[in-house]
């Protein structure tokens, strides 16, 4: 049976031409999927017409929304002074059962607020995260190169139960859609003693600890998080932001430094051009468009937010990630996960 992923057409920097040639690079890889392009039909047809591609109507459908969120306007505001917009429309397709995820480059608080507004949370969970996946080093242990992050933007500041939920949500979606079989799950903290980082860190620790379901390794320190020693490392919103941005701004740097040495001096440009395939290499492990997307866990369906500047790449990578999501039933195993450990710590949990 396809499965039908909705894509916010307009949502993005790059909006509408990158998002539909991802659209048709995922169409192409995948013979069983269907897609729903949400957002100005005429600009969507008028795209297509500018790419020499037909609409095939029995894989890709046409819902028209006329508004569209700014990637600066206030998320709140623009929601609500544009009703039509394509984000809210792509969002009730799938409440409504007529697509099994989402995928947006669109405004990232706009995402998942129009989330909030539209998809129940899974029964047991109090709140939603978004995850990042992340490049991470292969030679301080065997991984596969890579590592999830939450949350990192959806839940500011978290209780010890969120935590605890943030990391059944992490390892179940790590295991069957990133497929790494008994992930390694840590909480960052700012020490490995299980007694650091006041209450609700320890409390979040001893449940963790305790879980049979998940291979929790304990605390980890910032200094781990680029050595991949754990495949979900689980934290509040307002850190994990801070650490995402700020790997993202070292990824930066890296590649401008390169830039700056090539131009500089030709020892150092002779010494990389020695360097270029590793340099090559490099450049695809940080590329955000190698990753598909940020999933928002928490809802019974589930969301994938591409990165704002998502080129077609990045776009059909996210539209697959969202396939795969839905085939491994994501959003109901986490469900049942969740529902298991509140039932075995039903008395605990009224203290955390």
């Amino acid at each position: 049976m396809a499965i039908t992923i909705a894509v916010d057409a307009m949502g993005g920097d790059n909006a509408p031409l990158e998002i539909i040639k991802g659209t048709i690079i995922s169409l192409e890889l995948h013979d069983d999927l269907n897609t729903v392009l949400v957002g100005d039909t005429s600009a969507i047809e008028n795209t297509f017409k500018e790419l020499d591609e037909e609409i095939n109507p029995d894989r890709i459908s046409l819902v028209n929304a006329e508004q569209v969120v700014g990637m600066d306007e206030s998320p709140k505001k623009a929601l609500k002074e544009k009703p039509d917009a394509s984000i809210t429309v792509a969002m009730k397709l799938i409440k409504e059962g007529k697509a099994d995820a989402l995928v947006s480059a669109g405004n990232t608080g706009a995402v998942i607020l129009a989330a909030a507004q539209n998809l129940p949370i899974i029964h047991g969970i109090e709140r939603t995260g978004l995850a990042a996946i992340y490049p991470v080093a292969k030679f301080y242990r065997k991984s596969k190169g890579f590592a999830l992050m939450l949350d990192v933007g959806a839940t500011i500041h978290c209780t010890s139960r969120q935590l605890v939920h943030f990391a059944f949500m992490g390892s179940y979606y790590v295991k069957k859609v990133l497929d790494i079989p008994d992930p390694h799950v840590a909480l960052l903290n700012i020490g490995e003693e299980e007694t650091k980082g006041g209450e609700v860190l320890t409390k979040a620790y001893k449940y963790l600890k305790e879980a049979e379901d998940i291979n929790f390794i304990g605390n980890i320190e910032g200094k781990d998080i680029p050595k991949g020693i754990a495949d979900v490392v689980v934290t509040e919103g307002f850190v994990g932001n801070v650490v995402l941005k700020m790997l993202e701004g070292v990824s930066d740097v890296a590649k401008d430094m390169g830039k700056y040495a090539f131009k500089q001096k030709l020892s150092w440009k002779i010494g990389l051009a020695f360097l270029r395939s590793g340099m090559k290499r490099l450049k695809v492990k940080t590329d955000y468009s190698e990753y598909g997307g940020a999933p928002i866990l928490g809802f019974e369906k589930l969301v994938i937010k591409a990165h704002g500047r998502s080129n077609a790449k990045a776009i059909s990578n996210a539209i697959n990630v969202a396939k795969r999501s839905a085939e491994e039933d994501v959003c109901t195993h986490i469900a049942d996960s969740i529902t298991k450990f509140n039932a075995t710590h039903q008395m605990d949990l009224m203290e955390i």
